[in-house]
């Protein structure tokens, strides 16, 4: 009755070694090749704008809405 447990992790331990062994065997003589392409992005130029002295605009430091 013991030897069906033992069995049963051999088997196993043997189809993980046969499954570790397909997969390298697959990574070494097929690699995958990524399809991804690098882009160049291209910098956009925000110019900075002053702050502009509009009295209808909110200003939160001075605790006022308008």
């Amino acid at each position: 009755m013991r030897e069906a447990p033992m069995r049963t992790l051999v088997m196993l331990a043997v189809a993980f070694v046969l499954a570790t062994g397909a997969f390298w065997a697959t990574m070494l003589t097929v690699p995958p090749q990524s399809v991804a392409r690098g882009q160049i992005v291209p910098a956009v130029h925000i110019p900075l704008v002053r702050e502009t002295m509009d009295p209808d605009r909110y200003d939160a430091d001075g605790g006022d809405v308008f």
